[in-house]
């Protein structure tokens, strides 16, 4: 992967699809996941809120854990590699 490729799929990882690299298939694949990471977070947390007070906890403790993810993810796409994130990751390629 080229340089230019490493630097734009670590930002599609945390921003999802744009139509700047559609001919790249490794920024649409990091695109793809990060855009399926982040909306399933959103949904999870969201549905954790209905639940009183426990659900609160485990909502902020579940968007830490994906700011981890996210982090490990651009580490991984600015060295060129793919991380397949479970469920995540399968989720993503159904698109």
């Amino acid at each position: 992967m080229k340089p230019e490729e490493q630097l734009q799929a670590s930002v599609q990882t945390t921003q999802g699809p744009s139509d700047v690299v559609r001919d790249s298939s490794c920024v649409r694949w990091h695109a793809k996941n990060g855009l399926v990471l982040w909306l399933t977070s959103f949904v999870a947390v969201l549905l954790l809120q209905f639940v009183w007070l426990w659900g609160q906890y485990l909502g902020c403790l579940g968007m830490v854990g994906v700011v981890v993810v996210s982090v490990v993810a651009i580490s991984k796409a600015l060295k060129g590699e793919r991380w397949r994130i479970p469920l995540v990751s399968d989720l993503a390629e159904k698109f």
